[in-house]
Parts: C-alpha cells; sequence; structure tokens
C-alpha cells in the first residue's frame, strides 16, 4: 500500500462496495486528498491502526465488524482521526447514536457531492481547533473554519461557496437571515477571506443606536457641531478605513440617514456633521438584516435605490430548523468547548436529550442552541438529561378534552370544530412558549413568530394567556 505524502491529507474510504469506493475516491483525489479505500471493517481498522489517517469515512453497515465498532476502536487512537458515519438508512435514532458514539457528522446516502467534500474539508482543517476547545471569531480564516462553526449540512455549504466567491471582490454584500442565524460570523468570514484582512472588522448595530446619533456614530462630527460636541470625533467609516465595516440590522437605519449613507457607498467619501469638507474612506461595506428589505421597500419604509446599492451580492442564512443535521453536530461543539470553560467532568447526552434537541424547532436559532446545550452543562451531573435543558424544549403535547363518541356521532361537535380547536391549542402553545422564552418581550416574540405586535397582542388576549 502507498504511503502519504506528508503534505497530503489522508482519507480513509471504508464501503463494502466497490462502486462507492471508487467514486468516493476519485471525488477525494479530485479535493487534493489521498484516498486509501478498505471493504471491510477489519481492513478499515488495520489501516487506521498502521497508516496516518486524517479522517475516515465508514459505512455503518460495514461486513464483519461495522462501521460503529470501527468508530469506538478509532477513538481509543491517539491522535483519533474523525470519522463521518455513512449509511443509506438514516434516521434520527441513528444519528443520535453516532453523535454520542463520537462520530464528527452522520451522512445519508445518496450523498450532495458538493456538501460532502465541504464537511471533509471542515473535519480535516479544524481538527485541531475542534478538539482544543479555541471556538474564536478571529480562527474564521477559511472556508472550513466557517463550516465547522456553523455546521456541515449542504445548506451551510452552499453558504461557504458563496462567501469564497465574493470575498475576494469588493461587492457590497447584503447577508439576510433570521435573529442568531450567525449573520456576523459570515460577515466576518467575509472579511477574513477578503483582500482586506489585515485591515479592521467594525459592527455597528444601527439598531442600538439612538435616530438622533446615528449619523455621528457613522460619520463622525466635528468639534462643537451640536450641544456636547467638546471635540471632534471620527465615525465608523474613518475608523474601519482599509478593512471592512459591518452595517448590522440595517433596516433599523432611519429613512432620513439612508440618502447620506447612500452618498457614501456611492462616492467613498463620508461628511462628518459640522464638516465644510468631505473625507476619502477605502472601506467594504456589508449589511446585514433580519427583516424582508424588499418588503420594506415596497412599503416605502427602506430606499429603493439604497436597497439595490447594498445588495450587490446576497446570502441568505437559513434557520436552524431547515437544516436539522446541523443540530446534533453543533450541539456536540458547544458541549465540548463548555465542558472545557468549566473544567467538568460530563461524559455527553444521553439517547433523549438528544432526541429533544433533535425534536425542537429553535426559534431563536444557533444562538439559543448555544445558550440551552451551555446551561445544561452546568447544570448536569455525568450525563446530560432531558430534565437539564431548559423546559421551552420539551415537546409540546397536544391532548384535546376527552369526549363522549355518541355526542361526536350526533353532530353535536363536528369534526371541523375539533380540527379548529386543535389548531387554537396549538397556537396559543406556542404563542406561550416563546413568550416565556423572551421574558414577556412582546415586540421580540413577534419578531420570532414574524407576526405583527398588534396581532400577537390581540392573540394573546383572544386566548388569555396570562404572565405566571
Amino acid at each position: 500500500m502507498l504511503k502519504a505524502e506528508a503534505a497530503c491529507p489522508v482519507v480513509l474510504i471504508a464501503d463494502d462496495e466497490e462502486g462507492v469506493r471508487r467514486c468516493l475516491s476519485a471525488l477525494m483525489q479530485r479535493e487534493g486528498f489521498q484516498a486509501l479505500e478498505a471493504q471491510d471493517g477489519e481492513a478499515a481498522l488495520d489501516i487506521i491502526r498502521r497508516e496516518r489517517v486524517d479522517l475516515a469515512l465508514l459505512d455503518v453497515r460495514l461486513p464483519g465488524v461495522d462501521g460503529m465498532r470501527v468508530l469506538a476502536e478509532a477513538r481509543k487512537i491517539r491522535p483519533a482521526p474523525p470519522v463521518i458515519l455513512m449509511t443509506g438508512f438514516g434516521c434520527i435514532e441513528s444519528a443520535v447514536e453516532a453523535i454520542k458514539s463520537g462520530a464528527w457528522d452522520y451522512l445519508t446516502k445518496p450523498f450532495n457531492h458538493e456538501g460532502l467534500c465541504a464537511t471533509v474539508r471542515a473535519a480535516v482543517r479544524s481538527r485541531s481547533r475542534l478538539h482544543s476547545g479555541l471556538h474564536t471569531r478571529a480562527s474564521l480564516g477559511s472556508g472550513a473554519a466557517l463550516l465547522s462553526s456553523m455546521g456541515s449540512s449542504a445548506q451551510i455549504a452552499s453558504v461557504t461557496a458563496d462567501i469564497e466567491l465574493v470575498a475576494p471582490t469588493d461587492f457590497t454584500v447584503l447577508i439576510q437571515g433570521e435573529t442568531g442565524t450567525g449573520k456576523e460570523v459570515v460577515a466576518q468570514a467575509i472579511h477574513h477571506l477578503s483582500p482586506r484582512s489585515r485591515g479592521s472588522f467594525v459592527p455597528v448595530d444601527c439598531g442600538s443606536i439612538p435616530p438622533t446619533l446615528i449619523e455621528s456614530e457613522l460619520f463622525g462630527h466635528e468639534k462643537g457641531s451640536y450641544t456636547g460636541a467638546h471635540r471632534s470625533h471620527p465615525g465608523k467609516f474613518e475608523v474601519a478605513s482599509g478593512g471592512t465595516l459591518l452595517l448590522d440590522e440595517i433596516s433599523n437605519l432611519p429613512l432620513s440617514v439612508q440618502p447620506k449613507l447612500l452618498r457614501a457607498l456611492q462616492e467613498k467619501k463620508i461628511w462628518r456633521v459640522g464638516a465644510t469638507d468631505s473625507r476619502e474612506v477605502d472601506i467594504r461595506v456589508v449589511a446585514a438584516t433580519n427583516q424582508d428589505l424588499a418588503s420594506m421597500v415596497k412599503a416605502k419604509r427602506f430606499r429603493r435605490d439604497l436597497y439595490y446599492r447594498l445588495n450587490e451580492f446576497s446570502i441568505t442564512v437559513p434557520p436552524l430548523r431547515e437544516r436539522p443535521d446541523d443540530t446534533a453536530y453543533l450541539a456536540q461543539g458547544f458541549f465540548e468547548l463548555t465542558r472545557e470553560e468549566l473544567k467538568k467532568e460530563v461524559k455527553g447526552f444521553t439517547d433523549e436529550a438528544l432526541q429533544v434537541l433533535l425534536s425542537y424547532q429553535w426559534p431563536g436559532n444557533v444562538r439559543e442552541l448555544r445558550n440551552v446545550v451551555r446551561r445544561a452543562v452546568l447544570r448536569c451531573n455525568g450525563m446530560i438529561r432531558p430534565e437539564d435543558l431548559d423546559p421551552c424544549c420539551a415537546p409540546s403535547r397536544l391532548e384535546l378534552p376527552p369526549m363522549d363518541a355518541s355526542r361526536r356521532l350526533e353532530g353535536e361537535l363536528p369534526l371541523k370544530q375539533i380540527v379548529r380547536n386543535a389548531v387554537n391549542q396549538v397556537e396559543r402553545d406556542i404563542i406561550a412558549r416563546v413568550l416565556r422564552q423572551t421574558r414577556w418581550n412582546k415586540a421580540e416574540a413577534a419578531r420570532i413568530l414574524k407576526l405583527d405586535y398588534k396581532t400577537l397582542h390581540n392573540k394573546v388576549k383572544q386566548y388569555q394567556i396570562t404572565h405566571s
């Protein structure tokens, strides 16, 4: 058997189907990896013990020693290679067992080649960082590192591909996605992969600055330009010169400031408040929003020309509920980091706890998942159980009131009414759960539920949901 070159990552492919092995080997070689093949579990273990293997792709149903057993034995080797399990019989129970047993990821045949390659690159390149717990923003210097921090799904692989495409340019990028999906992480990755990576990355939350101060915050002001301006002060545009400026929650930018932002983007010049001359700035602007800007343009709450100027290239970060494959992966990563941070002897998740995490819809997305896992590690002893997780994660149970079958047959309670009552009960439970999650912040709850504030208020009143 050929020995691997030191600079070439080695991927072991273990599958009893020769056609699958050949296809995956060609795919890995095209990606710049050296591929080693094994047709059964015994051969896979022999290679792992004798050769330097940077990643193992294992079919679960290998002849003789199955993939789960190979995974268990591979984890005893130091340094243990990351293992990605493959199967044609995917289900939540199998994914839970795989992640619980220490698999890096779990993929179901047939594969999306782009997603598979991105997952392999992420596992190989971020291996040492993930195991040492160095999960820092500064580490987001490659697409693989971004993938490992946000997930390993095909959806995140697509986001990564968009980032790698646009990062080397000076295009203005509009990042859209729900709260907590990782929009700022994407913006940082664009910066770190761009020619401006040695410059500053300057984030500005447009929603947290009072409307009267936003212009000064962005463009700066001269001494004496307004009451309290005792000295000249540069704005964020000047501070970010040579680097990247992130305009977070751009939908909150007042209409009065939008024309000035448009001019600054077009001319690469800014005017400080109270100044008589302009200043040139050399920046790349990335904007992020959890709102639908196109709808805001139609409603005349956002300038059309500014929208088109910001939207030279658009990236949408999908919510966690649309990429469930990432839930167990991210939960395991947050678990490892928190355990390292707290120096606590925690073994992992029970099967029941992982199934709760996989079943929950995560309205707060990755940020909510991170917080839930961190609190669970702090609370638990030995293993994380369902009772260690936040109550909001518990699957809701719809209990219909007992009903006499004869009354239903007589038409006193028709099926249509039963369904209407059930739907109302589900809606009430969801609204109550989100209100508890947001500590009864109705504005935040309305954003999560994608309702306007008045509708939410009316439903709370209709269902008699009380703050208890």
